[in-house]
């Protein structure tokens, strides 16, 4: 073991923090030899209290996403922020996915060892550590144990674990933005979507397995397509149709589309022999395309015009039913009788009473010789007294 001692002799820092390229020396084995070499490096940690030195490589992370092609031709329309956080981000190679998961894998281990110390076993710790850090630590806290844990070196390698995730999680964002481009615009947000596949990364980097010599970006593409997916089966319909039907439906659309390329449409029974469907269902699937619409929505180019406004209301009484027999200028007259006169010659100026165009103030006011604000007062006036309910009761049957 003579690079662990170098490892711990010679490269543990001051500080008490190793090199991330120092731990990789020596994570650096036969996978035959990797539990073993993990196990000696779980206890000299432990021993030394020993923890990562991540800012350093975060920064060299940094640092190389500045030169890195790919991570500055990733964007995302409408959101710079988030443009400007994923160029700071520089995508993983083949060998620095297999590194990370080395990493991880050893951090994990550690803190395993740690938790199972605590009385929690093995199955509950790894299952504890996919939650924040935060969660961690509420659950460390407050546990008794007969053998003596450092919390606060323990607090603070949670922390780093932690971190170390997001820095997995950050080299492969650029995995989520490429596959979120291909579903734009079917009824979710980008932004949602980009959430919802950055979050499954989590959920791949729990199941991946770097011994099967597989890329970490070819298993994590299942993931993230599967949670974009769900987030566009789920939230693009306004009625949630099954996911099943869903794919059903997707199945169909592109069958479809390949034959009216040669001129043709298919018929249920054609689609269900090649689905391996009874054409109930495939009738049953296809009835499930409609959408909804709301009623706000707009129709034609008619400014207001909604499709709630072309619905009869089948609860109003039809207006000629509803309007007593009578003339509304009679009906006015009489409302209008007790007015003053020059109230009621005021009304039927300013708002065409008399069968003339409505008049402004300052043309009423020329015509009493009175200024334009003493008219408005005068009118103001005037339609309060017409709001007593013995001459509302006259007119509220012309009223729509």
């Amino acid at each position: 073991m003579k690079i662990l001692k170098t490892l711990l002799d010679k490269d543990l820092k001051d500080s008490g923090e190793v090199s991330v390229e120092a731990l990789d020396r020596a994570l650096d084995v036969e996978t035959v030899h990797f539990g073993p070499r993990i196990r000696h490096l779980v206890r000299h940690f432990r021993r030394r209290r020993a923890s990562l030195d991540l800012a350093s490589y975060r920064e060299q992370r940094r640092q190389l996403a500045a030169n890195s092609a790919t991570a500055a031709q990733m964007t995302v329309r409408g959101d710079r922020a988030y443009t400007e956080a994923l160029r700071r981000c520089a995508p993983m190679d083949r060998e620095e996915e297999f590194k990370m998961a080395r990493r991880h894998e050893f951090a994990q281990q550690l803190l395993i060892t740690e938790l199972r110390g605590l009385g929690i076993d093995e199955q509950d710790a790894r299952q504890l550590l996919r939650q924040p850090a935060a969660a961690i630590r509420a659950a460390v806290d407050g546990r008794r144990t007969r053998r003596k844990v450092d919390r606060k070196w323990l607090d603070g390698f949670i922390v780093q674990f932690e971190q170390l995730r997001n820095l997995y999680v950050e080299g492969a964002l650029h995995i989520v933005l490429g596959t979120v481009h291909r579903y734009r615009g079917l009824g979710v947000e980008v932004e949602d979507l980009i959430q919802e596949g950055n979050a499954s990364l989590f959920q791949a980097i729990d199941g991946f397995d770097w011994r099967r010599d597989v890329r970490f970006r070819t298993y994590a593409q299942y993931w993230v397509q599967q949670a974009v997916l769900k987030m566009l089966y789920n939230h693009a319909r306004t009625v949630r149709v099954p996911i099943w039907v869903q794919k059903v439906l997707g199945k169909i659309r592109r069958m479809q589309e390949s034959e009216r390329r040669e001129g043709r449409e298919l018929t249920v029974e054609e689609l269900a022999e090649r689905l391996e469907l009874p054409p109930e269902k495939v009738e049953w699937v296809l009835e499930s395309r409609r959408y909804a619409v709301s009623l706000d929505a707009e129709i034609g180019n008619e400014e207001g015009s909604s499709l709630a406004r072309q619905l009869a209301d089948e609860n109003l009484e039809p207006i000629p039913e509803s309007i007593s027999p009578g003339n509304l200028e009679v009906a006015l007259g009489e409302a209008m009788a007790d007015l003053p006169d020059r109230e009621r010659q005021i009304l039927s100026a300013r708002f065409g009473l008399d069968g003339q165009e409505p008049r402004t103030l300052v043309d009423i006011a020329r015509d009493f010789g009175i200024t334009p604000e003493r008219v408005r007062q005068l009118q103001i006036a005037a339609l309060g007294r017409m709001q007593k309910p013995t001459k509302l009761k006259k007119l509220e049957a012309f009223v729509e």
